[in-house]
């Protein structure tokens, strides 16, 4: 229909164990969630299809500590011409709800209301290029932290064999309760749980490739460099963690000084290679390069520099040859 409701409860003990299946849901939390989603499929006269929903999620650790509340608040549509856009907003940690674990093995953190605003638009899919971007926005820790930042690229479809996608993206992020280290004897009186300003510029630049040459041959390429650059200020400890005031919940530690930043930078690539050279049986041949550098201290973001430093460090090279043949005795 157009208008359908949806509750999900889920509830899973402290003591739930699920290592040995090969992944880890989140444990000790009990969580509740309602949706109301629109949905509106016949054309009108300014969109297309239309599609929103509010979600109201909330969790409690299984001794029923508040440990999250959040909103969230979307719609999009696709228009007449076929561009298509979203909007949404999430505002979380209502309602003086505790983090269980930013101390890391420490107390639970009481957290400040936390808003985010993204917008997204993507063109027009029919014709050989299509662009897309989107737009994000956020602020919490009562002004102290926040984020702004965005993305653009283009699909490209030069033929029906062949597609590729560029997409680069920025953000600058300041958490201002950044975990750093717990320092003493863990779970004693002793023991300092700190955190500091952490403020990041974060670029990224993506590319993709599909090639199919013909019906038994093909070829993707994936490659992505990744910067990171963060500087700490402000280091404290935890004093109140529950304090209604922020102020409350740290006080200063180090005497003044801050923990070291870093810039963190990596490369990443796959290119795959597959060949079915009898129905059934295929050869694969992958070659995935890796580059990896990690500069302590607090130097200045400069994405053209840092990147171009990357691909002078040494690489890393895997090569993998997967052979399969089927026969029918």
């Amino acid at each position: 229909g157009w208008l359908r409701p949806e509750t999900f409860f889920r509830l899973a003990g402290a003591g739930v164990e699920f290592n040995d299946l090969g992944f880890v849901p989140l444990v000790n939390d009990l969580q509740l969630k309602q949706d109301l989603t629109f949905q509106q499929l016949t054309p009108s006269k300014l969109f297309r299809s239309a599609h929103a929903f509010i979600s109201v999620e909330s969790h409690w650790t299984a001794g029923g500590l508040p440990a999250a509340r959040q909103l969230q608040v979307h719609a999009s549509a696709s228009l007449r011409n076929s561009w298509s856009g979203a909007i949404t907003y999430t505002v979380s940690d209502l309602g003086g709800v505790n983090c269980v674990s930013c101390a890391c093995g420490g107390p639970a953190l009481r957290q400040s209301p936390k808003h985010g605003l993204r917008l997204d638009v993507v063109g027009d899919p029919r014709p050989s290029l299509v662009p897309k971007g989107a737009v994000r926005v956020g602020t919490s820790d009562e002004g102290r932290s926040g984020y702004g930042g965005g993305e653009a690229g283009l699909e490209l479809r030069l033929a029906s064999r062949f597609s590729t996608s560029l997409f680069a993206s920025f953000d600058h992020v300041i958490n201002d309760q950044q975990w750093v280290a717990n320092y003493g004897a863990l779970l004693s009186d002793t023991t300092h749980y700190t955190f500091a300003r952490l403020d990041q510029n974060i670029f990224a630049f993506t590319a993709r490739a599909n090639w199919t040459a013909t019906r038994a041959l093909s070829f993707q390429l994936y490659a992505q460099p990744f910067v990171a650059t963060g500087a700490y200020s402000l280091w404290r400890e935890l004093q109140a963690p529950r304090a209604p005031s922020y102020d409350g919940r740290f006080r200063a530690y180090g005497g003044g000084a801050a923990p070291a930043g870093f810039s963190f930078r990596q490369f990443n690539s796959n290119a795959v290679l597959r060949w079915e050279y009898r129905p059934a049986s295929v050869l694969f041949v992958v070659w995935q390069q890796g580059r990896l550098q990690n500069v302590a201290g607090t130097p200045r973001f400069d994405a053209a520099r840092d990147v171009g430093d990357l691909f002078g460090s040494h690489p890393d090279n895997t090569v993998l040859v997967k052979w399969s043949w089927w026969f029918n005795p």
